[in-house]
Parts: structure tokens; sequence; C-alpha cells
């Protein structure tokens, strides 16, 4: 896109910037990701996009297409300041290589409320028009490819277009009661070379489309709370990456979630987190059907500032149905914090937020 059609384009936008003083100097974003020039040097903050769109859900409540894309990229353009999609994207991904193959972890768990495949298919579309990308060096995938179907993606494991599969085949509740391991002999499996430290004394083992088939890896979770954790969002997505969820669900599944996040395989890996909060569910997630109309994407590089900005605004709708906040719950976003894979204090976040038409 060029600077000419950039200034063009036929929609308003109304951006909020919060940026509220600093008091040390903390980065906590990668050097090559601390972003544009919002603050000073020795100010940077993890930015939070948050980009609106009106007629992002249809009256029939489906995703419409040419409005996520439009969402999208937008987004991305926020978020790196930048006026050019291709340059956008290329800040993200400044040392991508021809072979490098980028996958999208979403989140499938709730089949009335996932990762809508508009979205991530916008995503990955939105790549390859920028990159001139080979489409089957992108891999979208959760924990089963079941999930994945019955969500509405294309499953695609050929050598040809992009690629969609679960790490194994289909998930058994049965065995999931009983602790019992999932039968990998018909999917990609789990990395069983490269235990991970959780916490409290338990390993997990992550996905082999993490491990072994992915460069890079961007987040696309969904805006939910959940019973147990107070919200599943980015960090608790990845839940859905290793072998063992069901034992790690005790004290609201602190320090679990954040040893997770920890693992070099997910935080080396992880460039962006893109957040699907067309719908949101506030209360009695993660699963049931969706309970309001967000009508937004939200995004950044910082998994941390993201789950807190999006705790924000599932306190807010809980509020106005005078539920108790989820923040006693979402223990692991301090955690997450601590184990210096982000922020939650809100005077280092700056949260911009744009309403498109």
């Amino acid at each position: 896109m060029t600077k000419d059609k950039h200034d063009k384009r036929h929609f308003t936008r109304r951006e909020f910037i919060k940026s509220t003083a600093v008091g040390a100097t903390v980065v906590y974003l990668a050097p090559s990701l601390a972003f544009g020039s919002d603050t000073g040097f020795n100010d940077i903050k993890s930015r939070v996009v948050n980009v609106f769109h009106p007629k992002l859900i249809t009256l029939d409540d489906q995703i419409h297409a040419q409005s996520v894309r439009q969402c999208v990229d937008e987004t991305l353009l926020l978020l790196t300041q930048k006026k050019d999609i291709k340059d956008a994207w290329m800040q993200i991904f400044p040392d991508l290589k021809e072979k490098d193959t980028i996958s999208l972890k979403v989140n499938c768990v709730n089949r009335k409320c996932p990762t809508h495949p508009q979205i991530t298919y916008a995503i990955a579309e939105s790549m390859i028009n920028s990159f001139g990308m080979n489409p089957n060096n992108i891999i979208i995938w959760d924990r089963t490819t079941s999930e994945l179907k019955k969500t509405g993606y294309t499953i695609n494991e050929t050598d040809k277009g992009i690629r969609c599969f679960g790490t194994v085949k289909s998930f058994s509740v049965p065995r999931w009661l009983i602790n019992a391991n999932q039968d990998e002999s018909d999917g990609i499996g789990y990395d069983k070379s490269q235990p991970i430290d959780v916490g409290n004394g338990e390993t997990s083992h992550l996905s082999k489309i993490l491990t072994q088939m992915s460069t890079y890896m961007i987040n696309v979770p969904v805006l939910k709370d959940h019973g147990k954790a107070g919200i599943t969002l980015s960090l608790k997505n990845h839940y859905g990456t290793i072998d063992n969820p069901h034992d790690l669900h005790a004290n609201y599944c602190d320090p679990f979630v954040g040893k997770i996040n920890a693992a070099p395989q997910i935080k080396e890996k992880t460039k962006l987190i893109i957040c699907d909060a067309a719908f949101g569910i506030y209360k009695g997630g993660p699963l049931g059907a969706p309970q309001w109309k967000h009508n937004s994407i939200l995004a950044s590089t910082d998994p941390v500032a993201l789950d807190y900005t999006g705790m924000q605004i599932i306190n807010a709708q809980r509020k106005k149905h005078n539920l108790d906040m989820v923040t006693q719950k979402a223990i692991h976003v301090k955690t997450a914090q601590t184990l210096g894979l982000g922020t939650s204090d809100p005077d280092k976040i700056l949260l911009k937020e744009s309403v498109l038409s």
C-alpha cells in the first residue's frame, strides 16, 4: 500500500493514547520490537492496539471478511507506526527468510466462541500479500484437528496452500478425566525430547508443530474469562500447546501459565499476539456462547500487557452485570511479569484505540 493510498482510506479514526509517566526505565519488548517513538528512549512502554469496526460482525453474527482484513491491517499499522502494511510486517519479522515457517496458534476449545477462521486467514493472507510468502510456509494449528474442523477451519496437511492441523487428531474427554495421555499415534504429537519445567515439580511437553515445524509464531487467542484462571487470553492459550493441561489447574493455574510461556521455545518464537475480540465471554468461560459483541481486534508484542488490557475489558463487562472482577483469580498475569515476559503495570502500557468505518 503506498502512502497516498493509505492516506485516502475511507474510514475515520479516533485514537485514545494513554501515556502516563513512567517510573524506572524498563524495556519489556525485544529491541527489534520496541516499536516507534511514542516516548523517549528511557521511557519505552509496551504498546497495545485495540481496533474497532462496527461492521466486523454481520447481522447474522458472522465475521465480515472485508471488514476483518481492514481491521487486521490497520491493527498492524498502528502497532508498528508504519504507513504501509508490507513495512509493518517487515518490522515484526525483520529477519524472515524464504524457507522460514510462521505458525498461528489459535484457540478452538470452545466451538461457539473460537478464534474465528475469517480473522486467522485474514492474518495469513495479509502476510502472503505483503511478503510474497509461500502459503505452505504458514501453519494454522491448535491442540486437535477435530476442534479446528468443527470451528470452520479447512484442514490441510499437503504441500500446497496454507497448512492447518492439530497436534493430535482428536481429544477424548473421558481420557482427560482420568488424566490419561492422549493418543498421539494419528497426529504429529508432542516433543518428548524437550520437557519444560512448568513449576511445582511438574513438567510438560510442547507440540512438535511449535518445536519442530515453526520458525516463528503468532499467538491468536480469544477474549474470554475462565473459571479457574480468571481469564484465558494469550498466556493461557498455550494450555493448548502442551500435553498435560489437566494437571495444571491448581491455585488458579499459577505458576503454570507463566512458566509455560517462559519456555524458550515459546518466548523466543512468539513475535506477535493478535486477539480475536469480535465477541467476548465475561462469565462462565472458557466454554459457552459469546455474551457480547466487542467488534475489535487487539494486538501487541507483549503478551502480559495484552492480557492485562483484555482483563480490563472483561472486568468492565462484569461490572455492568454486578459481578466480581476477575483480577483476584488472574494471578498468572502478575507471575508472567515477574518472569520477565512483559508488564501488567498500566503506567508502562501505551494503549492506542482506533475506530474504523
